[in-house]
């Protein structure tokens, strides 16, 4: 007997519920597991290695010029990837380099202003699409909606950072 068609969404949903029950706190973890693998489609003719790259520039406009080896850790990446998106931010101007003072091997990596400029034009794209999706939604809605994200954010970055230091 044929299967109703559902969406990819709603068989990942329905997946990822049965393997982890469904209480709340799973429903929150299944919607931004959801969130992250819509957010990734979003873009199929992007590069594959722009979020890395979107990534690496947020970083060094929040906090300043770093070694790569920062943005290494900081990204989870293996030395010799991060070295090789630098290359290329470099030769896209995204980026400069500039010799460590103190060790003659090392690098600091700064964000450019053609850099700053290509930040921001993305999260110019991002906040007009996230607009487009919660357009129709109450005011009270989005504002709450807001908080509590922003809320689930920070919580969970503290989380994060008590368990880094453990």
């Amino acid at each position: 007997m044929p299967q109703p068609s559902t969406s990819p969404l709603e068989r990942t949903r329905a997946f990822l519920a049965d393997a982890a029950g469904d209480t709340p706190d799973t429903q929150v973890a299944i919607s931004l597991i959801e969130l992250i693998v819509t957010a990734k489609r979003q873009a199929p003719g992007q590069r594959r290695d722009q979020a890395t790259v979107n990534a690496m520039l947020s970083k060094l406009a929040i906090e300043g010029p770093m070694r790569s080896s920062a943005l290494s850790q900081y990204l989870m990446l293996d030395p010799s990837t991060v070295s090789r998106h630098i290359c290329s931010m470099v030769d896209d101007q995204l980026v400069t380099r500039s010799p460590d003072e103190h060790d003659r091997r090392a690098q600091w990596v700064a964000i450019s202003p053609q850099g700053k400029q290509h930040l921001q034009a993305r999260m110019v794209e991002r906040i007009t699409q996230f607009q487009q999706v919660i357009h129709d939604w109450p005011d009270d809605d989005r504002a709450e909606f807001g908080r509590l994200l922003a809320r689930f954010v920070r919580d969970f970055d503290r989380t994060i950072t008590e368990t880094e230091q453990a």
